[in-house]
């Protein structure tokens, strides 16, 4: 049996995407693969999701041993020895049977230190392999991956959002920098506007919006537009904006209308304040949902623009866009090599 820790530099890097790519990719070649989380939190998904993709039989609570609520309490109330137990067992039961167990890691891999139980002290007890995850944010992410090696060894990586010409210099960079240190880069996955979109649903939660039209089908927002020009300025704006939601106030019926006509997906409305009944009727026939949120178009707009950042790899169509993205861009054949399976 073959364990891999999944591990990132920071939060939503791509880890669990990679993980649901890479699991049904190895489970085709006729590996059979499981999936741990050794610490997370109780409001994290990511198990039930997996559990589902890889279609595991464990129950949730074997799958994740550790889940907490506040860090703090936790730090203050826990025994590392206890959880270290705790996780070894868990994990040895998972793997029964399995050739190859993904250990998901944290929400980075130093979270979880003062309890020992951070990526680094997670690979050393379950004895993984490391396959780092690191979400391209400017050049010095090289400096990050090589501080991460220092604590944790030799690792595979995997730059996730690299756009344009970069790509070209990270080659490069891995064969002077990257290799002599130990870090092997098997992949480089380019930067995609689907994957960076959210649902209708993700939206109206983040912004603790409610519904005055539902959606009527799964639709995705990939960008987000204000409006607070006139209606003459608005259509050539929106009629250029592709799969996109507009905030505006809720009283500027003259640009609901405009921006629905445009084939704007989505609208939100601040400033709880609802648009006449005619809009709504509108709305209910072009399909488009409307939610009203009680915040000003600002505040809205700064609230959902940290939520983009913060999109998770979700729903099918995402999960299925993200496979194609790793079959292409990721060296799947070093991966399995690296473990002994190939």
């Amino acid at each position: 049996m073959r364990s891999l820790l999944v591990s990132s530099i920071d939060e939503y890097s791509g880890k669990s995407g990679i993980i649901a790519a890479l699991g049904e990719m190895f489970k085709e070649k006729g590996l059979k693969v499981g999936y741990f989380k050794p610490f997370t939190t109780f409001d994290d998904a990511d198990v039930e999701v997996m559990k589902d993709i890889l279609s595991l039989e464990e129950d949730e609570e074997k799958l994740c041993p550790v889940r907490i609520e506040s860090y703090a309490e936790f730090m203050l109330s826990s025994d590392p020895v206890e959880l270290r137990k705790k996780v070894i067992d868990g994990f040895t039961e998972v793997a029964e049977g399995k050739d190859l167990v993904f250990v998901e890691g944290s929400m980075g891999y130093f979270a979880g230190e003062a309890v020992g139980l951070s990526d680094i002290d997670v690979a050393q007890m379950l004895s993984s392999k490391v396959l780092m995850v690191a979400r391209y944010a400017g050049d010095f992410t090289i400096d990050r991956l090589l501080s991460a090696s220092k604590v944790m060894g030799d690792m595979l990586a995997v730059i996730n959002q690299v756009t344009g010409f970069k790509r070209t210099y990270f080659g490069t960079i891995a064969s002077r920098i990257l290799e002599p240190r130990g870090i092997k880069l098997v992949g480089m996955l380019p930067k995609d506007e689907m994957l960076a979109g959210m649902s209708v649903e993700e939206i109206r939660k983040a912004l603790n919006g409610i519904y005055l039209v539902e959606p009527k089908e799964d639709v995705l927002i990939e960008s987000f537009l204000i409006g607070a020009m006139s209606p003459q300025t608005a259509m050539s704006y929106f009629r250029a904006a592709r799969s996109a939601a507009v905030i505006t106030g809720g009283d500027r019926a003259d640009l609901h209308a405009v921006a629905m006509d445009a084939g704007i997906k989505c609208l939100i409305l601040t400033g709880n304040m609802e648009p006449p009944a005619t809009i709504i009727g509108m709305a209910e026939r072009y399909g488009v949902p409307l939610i009203l949120v009680k915040e000003d178009t600002l505040t809205t707009a700064e609230k959902l623009g940290r939520a983009f950042g913060r999109v998770r790899i979700r729903g099918e169509k995402k999960l299925r866009r993200f496979r194609e993205i790793v079959e292409h861009y990721v060296d799947v054949s070093a991966i399995l090599k690296s473990l002994g399976l190939e």
